[in-house]
């Protein structure tokens, strides 16, 4: 065999190991998830996405996490100059391939916060590393769905 015979193969060997890799592992549990912390502003349970500077933060229903397959609702609140009319989140769940996206309308602009009203439908429990965007702002977050 030539050294470019065998960087071939080493490579080759690699990438194989590394896509079963992905297709074995688990899922992280929600005991294992280390979810975007919920913060109050006054009686409203929120989280705010990272960077701050996004402007983006979620009023959430309560306390407790989202469950999976249940309607979770999220008021999501960003900054008006930076909002467009449509805010986009996408989630992957953290130890697998799996996606869940949703797209909404702005629901309202008052000054300057835009208002998009959501559902949330997680399709499992887990934990989810979401990206939301609108405009100009991206912020990210984590959810344990349980």
């Amino acid at each position: 065999m030539t050294p470019r015979t065998i960087a071939v193969a080493l490579v080759a060997l690699a990438a194989s190991t590394a896509l079963l890799g992905a297709c074995t592992s688990q899922p992280t549990s929600p005991a294992d998830c280390r979810p975007t912390a919920v913060t109050h502003q006054g009686s409203l349970a929120q989280l705010v996405a990272d960077p701050p500077e996004s402007s983006i933060r979620a009023i959430l229903p309560g306390a407790a996490p989202p469950a999976a397959g249940q309607p979770y609702q999220v008021r999501w609140l960003v900054d008006s100059r930076k909002a467009s009319g449509e805010l986009r989140f996408q989630a992957q769940r953290e130890g697998t391939g799996q996606l869940y996206r949703e797209q909404v309308a702005t629901s309202s602009v008052s000054g300057l916060i835009a208002e998009f009203q959501a559902a949330l439908v997680f399709p499992a429990n887990g934990c989810w590393d979401a990206d939301i965007s609108t405009g100009t702002a991206l912020g990210s977050l984590t959810f344990r769905v349980v």
